[in-house]
């Protein structure tokens, strides 16, 4: 079967062996799969010895419908016994796409605990949405709103719309600050408006010093910073404002489970209920035999890309 990888040459498709179901897995045919920034990320390290992806959605054997949870847990640390299986200490080295195997191939393996079924109005070529969507959706339960609030996001990648499209159905008002102009006019068919003044809860999605310092100067006195992005390395906390301020910090890691489900099901049904957040992240697809000219336009933001989709 097809597989994108990334070797020494840059990313290829390659031939890999089919993947094999076991007791505790299904076979995925896998329909859409989307380029997230982390994936580009991935390949400053060079060549990499496992299949790309780790947002993919797909149909089993049986003809269910499911997006993936691509988290691996061990199930046994302190973490995952007490119900924060995202932060699992060892995790990291198993998730599908950046430490194993992904999507980004005609089928996968996955574990039966891993699936998500999807309702029924949304499309599977949608539906690696719900991935990054979960992550956005994780972070507004990180926040603890309580509804009303003046919510602002920094970046307008494909999280800092996520997090638009989560947090509009909370807040009183959502301000984006976009360094594009075709990011922004995405954030507004969203709901959010141009950033202007303070906000009691700002979230830093891009993952960049300057972003921090912006998040930081919009943020009211007592208010929270709430994090988004991956950092990759260390960032300076503009510390005399946040000091001045009294401004509270906080991160969220990739999406959990909650009293009344998961993070990655209530994404699920945001896209279900929201077409027009599928219609506007998603910017750009291609099938799998494209993968090259597709991680290219993902990599160039200037050229109106904001999510790439990948169909198999």
């Amino acid at each position: 079967m097809r597989a994108v990888r990334h070797s020494a040459e840059g990313i290829e498709v390659v031939q890999v062996p089919d993947a094999a179901p076991n007791l505790e897995s299904e076979i995925i045919s896998v329909r859409s799969a989307s380029i997230c920034g982390s994936d580009l990320h991935l390949l400053q390290f060079g060549a990499l010895p496992f299949t790309l992806g780790h947002e993919f959605a797909g149909i089993t054997s049986t003809g269910r419908a499911v997006a993936i949870d691509p988290n691996v847990p061990c199930g046994t640390c302190d973490q995952c016994r007490g119900s924060a299986s995202n932060r699992c200490r060892t995790a990291t080295n198993r998730i599908l796409g950046i430490g194993a195997d992904g999507g980004m191939a005609d089928s996968i393996s996955v574990r039966k605990s891993a699936l998500i079924d999807l309702p029924a109005s949304l499309r599977l070529e949608d539906a690696c949405l719900v991935e990054p969507l979960g992550v956005a959706t994780h972070g507004m339960r990180q926040a603890q709103l309580v509804g009303g609030e003046r919510i602002g996001v920094v970046g307008a990648g494909s999280i800092g719309l996520a997090a638009v499209a989560a947090a509009r159905p909370l807040a009183s008002e959502v301000g984006l600050a976009a360094r594009h102009e075709h990011q922004q006019a995405a954030g507004e068919r969203l709901g959010a408006k141009v950033a202007q003044g303070e906000y009691d809860v700002v979230i830093e999605c891009a993952g960049t010093s300057s972003a921090l310092e912006r998040a930081t100067e919009m943020c009211r006195p007592g208010g929270l910073v709430l994090f988004l992005s991956t950092l990759w390395d260390s960032v300076p906390i503009p510390g005399f404002t946040a000091m001045a301020k009294e401004l509270g910090f906080r991160w969220s890691f990739t999406y959990g489970e909650h009293e009344h489900g998961t993070d990655l099901k209530d994404s699920a049904q945001l896209l279900s209920d929201n077409p027009e957040i599928a219609e506007t992240l998603i910017t750009h697809r291609f099938g799998i035999d494209e993968a090259r000219e597709a991680f290219r336009v993902a990599s160039d933001r200037k050229s109106g890309s904001i999510k790439v989709v990948i169909e198999p």
